[in-house]
């Protein structure tokens, strides 16, 4: 009887070990409109949530880009399952369909999507077109809908910008801010969520865009998102209902309400700026 009992108990260990081993580690790319690296302690929340709710998860790896090229070389490679991105990234690895969109954050004010807004120093006048630009120096994030991509949509068909404007590449539209206060930038270009104007007392917001894009939507490879992405999706459904530690420590630390489901048709917007712009998704290198 003893022997049978070890034998049970065995195997239930033995049992217990290969689910352990059979549990997949997910790995997340993480951009961030601000400072990378303080993203970095947020996602780290999240991803002991999603595990927590996702017996199926082992871990979650999460790397954080330093920029939009680079994350969008990391969803490229293969290398990674999701990404916690940008729309205009967002938008075209959707159209190239290797990635589906999952859901993305309600801040606490209720919002959950962008648009492009044109800082400048106090003083200067309306935006009334690109010719505004012209001789000018602009700071953006590369590969921004509301940065590069919403200026190239502006400007005329064939045209580069160098030929405008002079570009001033931006890490994050923190930093394209920060080049017009410094007198590095005449414009920056950036989203609106970041744009605080109580921070930065010399500066107007001149233009904007007038559509919006969903913000820091999670989109997954499609290999992920068919083994994971429902289970993944409903988990952050329930996180605005949920009241338990994990939870209010990550709306707590996000700013946030919760999340909502996340659709192609959410990125209409997106996809008009591409059309403006002049990219065909399909072919599109992340280069231009």
């Amino acid at each position: 009887m003893k022997k049978a009992v070890s034998l049970l108990c065995l195997a239930l260990v033995l049992a217990t070990a290969s689910l352990a081993l059979a549990a997949d580690t997910l790995h997340f790319v993480i951009m961030s409109s601000e400072d990378p690296k303080a993203e970095g302690p947020k996602y780290t929340a999240l991803a002991e949530y999603l595990k927590a709710g996702s017996p199926g998860i082992g871990e979650i790896e999460l790397r954080v880009a330093k920029d939009y090229p680079e994350a969008a070389k990391l969803f490229q490679s293969s290398e990674v399952d999701g990404m916690f991105s940008g729309s205009f990234l967002a938008g075209i690895f959707i159209k190239k369909e290797v990635a589906r969109p999952i859901a993305r954050p309600v801040l606490a004010n209720g919002a959950s999507t962008y648009k492009a807004v044109i800082i400048a120093k106090a003083g200067t006048k309306p935006f009334a077109g690109i010719g505004d630009f012209r001789g000018k120096k602009v700071a953006y994030t590369l590969l921004g809908s509301s940065g590069e991509v919403f200026v190239r949509g502006l400007l005329p068909a064939g045209e580069k910008p160098e030929s405008v404007y002079t570009p001033v590449p931006a890490a994050s539209h923190m930093i394209a801010i920060k080049a017009v206060e410094s007198g590095a930038a005449d414009y920056a270009v950036v989203k609106n969520m970041v744009w605080k104007p109580a921070d930065f007392p010399g500066l107007v917001l001149v233009g904007e865009d007038k559509g919006e894009n969903p913000n820091n939507t999670l989109i997954m490879s499609n290999a992920a998102a068919d083994k994971y992405g429902e289970e993944i999706k409903r988990h952050l459904l329930k996180l605005e209902s949920d009241s338990g530690a994990l939870a209010m420590k990550v709306k707590e630390i996000f700013k946030i309400k919760g999340f909502i489901p996340t659709t192609n048709a959410d990125f209409s917007h997106t996809f008009e700026i591409f059309e403006k712009a002049g990219i065909s998704a399909k072919t599109f290198d992340f280069k231009f």
